[in-house]
């Protein structure tokens, strides 16, 4: 990977829908190449894929969540993991070490939401749920790595 890999990845993260003519003129290179780069880049597993950003607010879930799990030691982590599928407001679900188990993140429309999102949780393979609602975030794009 080269610089120029390297600005092509920054302006495609910074919005994925640029054409290669749009990045070829960032870069200084023919859109042809451009385009062999960013295959390339595709190929190799370094571009994953292209998403849209969905605004969850203008969806209605205003409220979002750091919910602590400690699963139940009967449950096994790969059924809770594919338990968690079939609940739509949970976004995430990281296993961490130390004393828990996961970090969920969860969405919903409102307090009365979530209690039954967590009571869910509770009834069918938690032991401990602890639960923050979040104030703010501030993300940070992964192409300051490069």
């Amino acid at each position: 990977m080269d610089d120029i890999d390297r600005a092509l990845l920054v302006a495609l993260g910074e919005d994925g829908r640029l054409s290669y003519q749009q990045l070829a003129s960032l870069v200084h290179l023919s859109a042809n190449s451009t385009a062999d780069r960013v295959r390339r880049l595709r190929q190799s597993g370094v571009v994953a894929g292209f998403h849209a950003e969905l605004d969850l607010a203008v969806l209605g879930h205003t409220l979002h969540s750091l919910t602590d799990i400690n699963l139940r030691e009967s449950v096994d982590r790969h059924e809770f993991e594919r338990g968690l599928s079939g609940i739509p407001q949970v976004l995430s679900a990281t296993h961490t070490t130390g004393e828990l188990d996961y970090q969920l993140r969860i969405v919903s429309r409102n307090t009365d939401e979530l209690q039954s999102v967590l009571d869910a949780l509770q009834k069918l393979w938690t032991r401990d749920v602890q639960s923050r609602i979040v104030l703010g975030e501030t993300t940070y794009a992964a192409s300051r790595l490069l």
